[in-house]
């Protein structure tokens, strides 16, 4: 856990001086002053009465902090400079947090009506979809007036309007690009990795992450508008906002889904599996409405408002959740703490944003991306381990399947498998091979005497000695009971028979010391090979190995013999 915790910390090291080139142009960037405003709320004359001046004594002043969307019915603004342009670059007219309200602007000199709104495709170019910009005329004086048309919202949701030169602003609007332009590119190479996992080990775990990843991608290439840059994205215009709360209604059902995977909660905390589970009912159902036409949505929408609620009730036990089956030992779920806590912290408090209709701080628009980001990295790195640790047991098994559980040695299976490859190496090479088949004598009468954790003492000790007297590259297995089998890769008869006899004379020589006791011991060996111009498959080596091991006891044991096939070649 330590660990993660560094890692975390030099994560956000790393990241902070990527948001400081944004923050510190936009401290740069002043705002021009405006004189602002309104028609009293839910008047809505013709475009031409107002855009022809006919009305501004009807207009009265607002505050910068006031402007609202109107619930229900449209609203205009007047917004006039203090002072005649006179900068070098164009004025430009920056309303931020409309997001996918259509806004539109009659302005000097023709007034002909500019709409503009978040999803809408062919836009200029030059700027991003952080807010709708205009571009005003360069000679705008203060005399002149700047018209705002809002239409009915279904919340009194703030926004603002401010006017900036052109030249420091697209300074400042670079600086965010690059920024959100580094979080939607770790977010898609995460997504790469997730993808990869999942189509390679076809496990649900990894296709969880997936479904987890991707609409959450797709909700940032959405907020920062950079989906309808797309080819094709114009067949997404019509969705408008119901694209957002498509994406943000799917993601939660396979995060949920993920969590009860990856944290192992049906194992760990059952009753917090089944809750999440129920919980993912009704995400699959906001799934479905957010899709429905927008007129269903009017007037009272409660989409946004039972989401957002929704989503802060699943937060509180997601995190319950884990954090029960951290306390109770799981691992995985103390990386996914570690991971998610951003990630919830920075969404809940987006959320409690919108539901009390507040305005939208930078740390907070920067901070959400930003949390995501770091969460689909760690996880992302959660399940690499997961995946190493899922090899590691794999291999473990497997090679426990493979051994002896006694001695530590190959056992039947893997020695076969062992032979066969040795086999077809030799025969590539046209080399010769070699078969050692050896067995402990009167082996029955030491467990008789001495009990058979002696007798089990006596055949480790025979690999350990054994083995001692083999070259790099030579292979022990046990075949079964007292019987071992030595394969002797590119040995020709002579070096295997020296082998052999240096085995039977170590183990005559030294008794074995198993506790306090001295058990005196022989081994009798039976030599089979594979020549050049032979065709012997394993089981025909084994065969002839141990009918020369056989003729060894029956001519009085503790001796070495050479099967008659393989002396005489």
């Amino acid at each position: 856990m330590k660990r993660w915790l560094i890692w975390l910390a030099m994560l956000a090291l790393w990241s902070a001086p990527l948001c400081r080139p944004a923050h510190a142009d936009e401290a740069a960037l002043e705002p021009v002053a405006l004189s602002i405003a309104a028609l009293p709320a839910g008047v809505d004359p013709a475009a031409e009465a107002v855009a022809g001046g006919r009305l501004d004594a009807s207009f009265r002043p607002v505050e910068r902090d006031a402007l609202r969307f109107a619930t229900g019915a449209a609203r205009w603004y007047r917004l006039r400079l203090q002072t005649d342009w006179g900068q070098p670059s164009a004025p430009l007219l920056v309303i931020h947090n409309a997001r996918f309200q259509p806004v539109t602007l009659y302005a000097p000199d023709d007034y002909r009506a500019r709409v503009q709104h978040h999803a809408q495709s062919g836009r200029d170019a030059r700027f991003s979809r952080r807010a709708l910009v205009f571009e005003l005329p360069r000679d705008l004086t203060a005399a002149q007036s700047v018209y705002l048309r809002l239409p009915g919202a279904t919340r009194n949701v703030p926004f603002t309007a401010q006017v900036y030169p052109e030249a420091p602003y697209h300074v400042a609007d670079i600086g965010w690009v690059r920024v959100m332009l580094l979080f939607e590119a770790v977010q898609f190479t995460m997504l790469l990795v997730g993808l990869t996992l999942w189509l390679a080990l076809r496990e649900k775990l990894y296709g969880y992450f997936v479904g987890y990843l991707l609409p959450q991608f797709l909700y940032l290439l959405v907020s920062t508008g950079d989906l309808y840059l797309l080819p094709g994205s114009q067949w997404l215009e019509p969705l408008g906002i119901r694209l957002l709360w498509f994406v943000a209604a799917l993601s939660t059902p396979f995060a949920l889904s993920f969590i009860i995977e990856f944290c192992e909660l049906r194992r760990i905390a059952p009753r917090f599996a089944r809750l999440l589970a129920w919980l993912r009912l009704p995400w699959m159902v906001l799934t479905v409405t957010a899709l429905l036409p927008m007129r269903l949505h009017t007037g009272n929408s409660l989409q946004p408002d039972v989401g957002n609620v929704l989503y802060l009730l699943c937060a509180l036990a997601a995190v319950s959740a884990v954090l029960v089956a951290w306390r109770r030992g799981g691992v995985a779920a103390g990386v996914f703490l570690l991971a998610w806590m951003p990630q919830s912290i920075f969404t809940a408090l987006r959320a409690t944003q919108v539901l009390l209709q507040l305005p939208l701080p930078g740390w907070l628009e920067f901070g959400l991306p930003a949390a995501l980001s770091l969460s689909s990295l760690v996880l992302t790195l959660g399940l690499g381990l997961a995946t190493l640790q899922t090899r590691r047991e794999r291999d473990r098994a497997r090679d426990e399947a493979q051994r002896d559980p006694l001695t530590g040695l190959l056992n039947r299976r893997a020695l076969m498998a062992r032979i066969a490859e040795a086999l077809t190496e030799a025969r590539q090479t046209r080399q010769t091979l070699s078969l050692l088949f050896l067995d402990l004598d009167h082996f029955k009468a030491v467990n008789d005497r001495h009990g058979h954790l002696v007798g089990d003492a006596c055949l480790r000790i025979l690999a350990e000695r054994v083995h001692a007297e083999l070259r790099p590259g030579d292979t022990l297995a046990r075949w079964g009971g007292e019987e071992f089998v030595v394969l002797l890769p590119a040995a020709a008869l002579g070096e295997a028979a020296a082998i052999g006899e240096r085995i039977r004379q170590r183990v005559q020589a030294h008794p074995f010391r198993v506790g306090s006791e001295d058990v005196t011991v022989t081994v009798s060996l039976g030599i089979a090979g594979h020549t050049r111009a032979s065709m012997d498959s394993p089981e025909q080596l084994i065969e002839q190995a141990d009918a020369a091991l056989y003729r060894a006891k029956a001519e009085g044991r503790n001796r070495l013999v050479v099967h008659p096939a393989f002396a005489a070649v």
